[in-house]
């Protein structure tokens, strides 16, 4: 981390004597990015798995973290296949990320505003860029750990104003296969902390677009709870079968962590509390011919939540139904993927009601997700999302702006460069890396187009002026 700070504040000191200051910073991050990339030649999402298997990142992504139909095999297989000829080696890998963000207009707005991020001095100047050369820096265990036992485990640093470091993503998989009558059947068991983490497709939230995210990044205030779960926050584990290459169904169930084990582990409260067990199912078809997959699913949870660890007032009781569908086209050049979900979510609102906190007994969101896109040799990817949340509206949940209503949606532009998806440098063969640029746009955004923070600014901020253009890194090795 030391070297690669020193590099990248070098190329800064470079940016800044050849363009303005008020473009130092952006310059600099492309200008890195551009040296970066002549630097090395043109491995696998996660570098251990790339080691385990002997098989570069292209055969089991269209682009990180996309999987391939046979990604999702591996990973279904409990990530135990072998192949590469690095059993010397443990599983572990490292990432680093980094992020440079600008809003459309800055943020002007006294402490404590909806949009407002502190400064390291504690002011709030008029904030529009922000760079941010080691975002998220993260260790992983991801692989065999012994016979049909398999890990993907992170733990990460996340170098924000808040910086901490805890653990994050992780799924731990028990898988075997056997004949049942005349099925061939895939079963497993796994263990992780965020629902959907274990998800094979790249619909579901944990791994759907947008692939990486700024810290920085603004996001509409409303959330379905399966959409809204963090790492570490909740643990959960159940079983699943895979029957005949087509069928999938897994019933899981979760729990919350207390708030002092959370505070262990480095995640912290993050809001979504489960009183007892939350089950969680899904289900889904997938069909490959050819060079075409085609996949059409559903999912869901039910939870009794404690909203703000606030006893004594009984629970609210939310009901997430997820329906999602995917189709791929791949081609030893070409890779096409369509996308769709849709979430429905249900929120019997009896202790926040009781409360004050809501303004209706029952409230509704739905969310929905559209994406499309186009990959050319695993190596230039380029992808369309769109995205919009509806709901009730409740002028104590959303009370914060003029609409009283969780309304938001937009559409989410990324094209990325991954220069080692047929293989790494030869000295470290495993090495990957994407580079991209993601542009968002906000169409609503917390209930309206414009006047969308009427406590801070009356009038003055629309949601146009929440688009964020973000430049990206990722780097594992």
């Amino acid at each position: 981390m030391t070297v690669i700070s020193k590099y990248f504040t070098a190329i800064e000191k470079v940016a800044k004597t050849l363009v303005p200051v008020g473009v130092a910073a952006p310059a600099a991050f492309v200008l890195s990015l551009a040296l970066y990339g002549a630097a090395v030649e043109p491995a696998s999402a996660l570098p251990s798995f790339a080691r385990q298997t002997g098989q570069p990142c292209a055969a089991c992504h269209t682009a990180f973290p996309q999987l391939t139909p046979f990604g999702r095999r591996f990973k279904l297989g409990g990530y135990t296949l072998e192949g590469g000829d690095t059993k010397d080696l443990p599983p572990i890998a490292f990432m680093v990320q980094s992020t440079f963000t600008r809003y459309g207009t800055g943020l002007n707005e006294p402490a404590g505003g909806t949009y407002s991020v502190p400064s390291p001095d504690g002011g709030w100047p008029n904030q529009n860029n922000f760079l941010d050369l080691a975002q998220q820096t993260s260790i992983f265990y991801g692989g065999k750990v012994y016979g049909n036992l398999g890990a993907f485990i992170q733990a990460t640093f996340v170098n924000d104003y808040g910086r901490a470091f805890g653990w994050d993503l992780t799924d731990i998989r028990y898988a075997d296969t056997t004949k049942i009558g005349g099925f061939d059947v895939l079963y497993g068991l796994t263990a992780n902390n965020v629902p959907t983490m274990q998800d094979p497709w790249n619909t579901t939230p944990v791994w759907s677009s947008p692939f990486i995210n700024s810290v920085f990044s603004l996001s509409p205030v409303a959330s379905t709870m399966i959409e809204g779960f963090g790492p570490g926050q909740a643990v959960g584990g159940g079983g699943y079968v895979f029957v005949n290459d087509m069928f999938y169904a897994e019933l899981s169930g979760y729990g919350s962590l207390t708030p002092s084990a959370q505070t262990v582990l480095g995640t912290g409260q993050l809001g979504i509390s489960i009183s007892g067990i939350a089950p969680y199912y899904r289900v889904a078809v997938e069909k490959n011919w050819g060079d075409n997959s085609l996949m059409v699913g559903a999912y869901g949870m039910n939870a009794n939540i404690t909203p703000g660890l606030s006893y004594g007032f009984g629970t609210n009781n939310l009901f997430d139904a997820g329906f999602d569908s995917q189709y791929q086209w791949i081609t030893d050049q070409h890779a096409v993927t369509v996308r769709a979900n849709y979430i429905w979510e249900r929120q019997l609102l009896n202790s926040s009601y009781a409360q004050g906190f809501s303004g209706n007994p029952t409230d509704y969101l739905r969310s929905l997700k559209l994406g499309v896109e186009y990959v050319y040799d695993h190596t230039y990817s380029l992808t369309g999302t769109y995205f919009q949340i509806t709901g009730s509206p409740d002028a104590q949940v959303y009370s914060n702006n003029v609409y009283t209503s969780p309304n938001s949606s937009g559409f989410i532009i990324d094209a990325a460069y991954l220069p080692f998806s047929h293989g790494g440098p030869d000295i470290w063969p495993w090495f990957n890396t994407r580079l991209g640029v993601s542009y968002t746009i906000f169409t609503k955004f917390d209930g309206g187009s414009n006047n969308i923070d009427p406590v801070n600014c009356w009038g003055c901020r629309s949601a146009a002026d929440n688009n964020t253009l973000m430049l990206y890194a990722f780097t594992a090795f």
